[in-house]
């Protein structure tokens, strides 16, 4: 294993946004991705709350499984997964003001991330990132200033494939083995990604051999 491909050396800390939880593939993608061990996975109270209180609305035909759902990704991302001291005024007051105000946690918990880097010999081996499909509301160049770059998430899980295409074909591949049904579960997968937006991750995954 080479590591984190994003951060050559060191570490990548990404904090999910309900957002990118909610579609059932898109989530699937990143946790196999996590557990192939590409990237660390976060995210915040604030976080699940959105997300047990969207997930009906977005899977009505599930409506009540987003609980498990959830308990799932607590399970694949262990111990470590939820922020907590976001609130403190020390890391609000540093919130770019053109943060929406829904989404300033997210930037602040991104900030507690970078604050406990410090403690690192060599900080700048590592890499803080948001990945959220509503990236119009993180003030992307304002947070960047901070130390955190903010994703969409099918550009995130192409810059990943880009970085290391036989480990994030690996991490697909397991995908397709753990979701037996519908049974062209391929061609729905390489649809949900171009849907996201990770257009070199759908055409690795079409032509390859798994």
């Amino acid at each position: 294993m080479d590591g984190h491909p994003l951060s050559p050396g060191g570490n990548t800390l990404v904090i999910l946004d309900a957002c990118v939880l909610l579609p059932s593939r898109l989530s699937d993608v990143l946790f196999d991705l996590m557990l192939e061990g590409l990237f660390f996975a976060y995210w915040t109270n604030e976080v699940e709350a959105e997300f047990l209180r969207n997930w009906p609305r977005v899977h009505t035909g599930a409506a009540s499984s987003g609980p498990r759902r959830l308990k799932a990704f607590q399970h694949a991302t262990g111990d470590g997964y939820l922020i907590s001291g976001h609130d403190a005024p020390a890391f609000r007051a540093r919130v770019p003001a053109r943060v929406h105000p829904n989404d300033r946690h997210l930037v602040a918990a991104a900030l507690v991330l970078r604050h406990g880097l410090n403690e690192e010999d060599n900080p700048v081996r590592h890499k803080v990132m948001i990945v959220s499909d509503n990236t119009r509301h993180l003030a992307m160049s304002d947070t960047r200033q901070l130390g955190v770059d903010v994703s969409k998430a099918g550009a995130f899980l192409d810059r990943i494939y880009q970085h290391a295409p036989a480990r994030t074909r690996q991490a697909l591949a397991k995908s397709l083995v753990d979701l037996k049904n519908p049974p062209n579960l391929r061609a729905e997968l390489v649809a949900a990604l171009r849907l996201h937006g990770a257009i070199a991750s759908a055409n690795g995954l079409e032509a390859a051999t798994l």
